[in-house]
């Protein structure tokens, strides 16, 4: 399915994890592999925080300039290092080394090699930044013109590659593009697909605010249940729907509906099953909690015992020829 593969590298432990991955998807014949990495500019040495004294501003200016090619000259090493490395495992590997805001310059790099698939480790060496100013691998994902692996410190399940996936669904418009590359892949290696969804403590009963409700406690507690009830029904609803596509199709799954905190329980149910990789979209329904509470795709990245495939809804349906 994945032909055109953009492996991204700032060279840190997750990124070391995300090449092998990147490696081994890309060990074909009909297959090409880009290996990006991206300089970010800087305005002044990281030993220093104000411009030292008596120092002209042509001569900061000049060291400024020693430091950044240092800087570049190492990057392009390490890139050549993992370039060789792909080549000795027989694969076809470019190399584009670029400079800017990371997140940028790769999904811009994406767009101009004509790429059905990313590959980058969940953090980076900039910890500390990242979580102030966003993950870089969340922003690719989110802006990416295809979908994005998105590869933690973990080693990738042992097992044949995307054998046994799992895919997590809130039937939203990002999720059904998501179940179509679920169903690709799926097909692709005769793999079974788990089909999970996770209703959240509440979702079953929304209430306002103070609302109070004036009736004895076992009314109260029966109509939970029945309103509990219908959610789920409704739930595993659209989960047999996606099944019976999937029997369409020729591929098996599996059902499963969980109640708890979503990204969590999209966790905790990959390690059940074992997946070799977890397919989500890149939004969910709760765009505004996401944005106030962390984005629940990002939370699965960054934190899953396997890698996570996320697709968006506006992902190129272009196919390489």
């Amino acid at each position: 399915m994945f032909k055109r593969i953009l492996f991204a590298t700032d060279f840190s432990p997750h990124a070391e994890i995300a090449k092998r991955v990147a490696m081994r998807l890309a060990q074909a014949d009909d297959k090409q592999l880009w290996a990006v990495a991206v300089l970010e500019e800087w305005e002044e040495p990281l030993t220093e925080a104000d411009e030292p004294p008596m120092v002209s501003p042509a001569t900061w200016e000049r060291e400024l300039e020693k430091e950044q090619q240092a800087l570049e000259r190492q990057e392009e090493r390490l890139l050549d290092r993992d370039v060789a490395e792909m080549e000795a495992e027989g694969i076809r590997v470019h190399k584009i080394l670029r400079e800017g805001d990371p997140a940028e310059e790769i999904v811009a790099a994406a767009q101009e090699i004509g790429a059905d698939l990313i590959v980058v480790g969940s953090h980076s060496r900039r910890n500390i930044w990242d979580i102030e100013m966003g993950n870089t691998a969340a922003k690719v994902a989110k802006k990416a013109p295809c979908p994005v692996l998105v590869v933690s410190h973990r080693p990738p399940h042992p097992g044949p590659e995307h054998e046994r996936i799992l895919f997590a669904t809130d039937f939203s418009p990002h999720a059904e593009q998501a179940f179509k590359i679920a169903l690709t892949l799926a097909k692709e290696t005769e793999g079974r697909i788990w089909l999970v969804s996770v209703i959240e403590p509440g979702e079953e009963i929304p209430m306002p605010p103070g609302f109070v409700v004036e009736a004895p406690d076992a009314e109260v507690r029966e109509l939970e249940k029945e309103l509990r009830a219908d959610v789920e029904a409704k739930v595993r609803r659209n989960l047999e729907v996606l099944a019976q596509q999937a029997s369409d199709a020729g591929v098996k799954t599996e059902i499963s509906i969980r109640h708890g905190h979503i990204a969590k329980e999209i966790r905790k149910a990959a390690v059940d099953v074992e997946a070799d990789v977890i397919v989500m979209g890149t939004h969910s329904r709760r765009s505004l909690w996401d944005k106030l509470l962390g984005n629940t795709s990002q939370n699965v990245a960054q934190h899953a015992s396997c890698p996570v495939l996320l697709v968006s809804h506006t992902t190129n349906k272009r196919r390489p020829t």
